[in-house]
């Protein structure tokens, strides 16, 4: 069974880090869950369809 550590960390009132510096703690996984919550959100409120990729291809011929 695996302990968890204990963190103490003294700061001055007032004095905090900034919201970035928690995400920089964080997984990759769970930084890109967080942004595709956020995406999906957005979504939601605009009630606009989500954005796809347009489909544009090209026909190159070649001599």
């Amino acid at each position: 069974m695996s302990q968890i550590e204990k963190v103490v960390t003294i700061k001055r009132l007032g004095q905090e880090d900034p919201p970035w510096m928690y995400w920089r703690t964080r997984p990759h996984a769970e930084r890109l869950e967080a942004v595709e919550k956020i995406r999906k959100e957005f979504h939601g409120w605009t009630n606009e369809p989500e954005p796809r990729l347009s489909r544009i291809y090209r026909i190159i011929h070649l001599a």
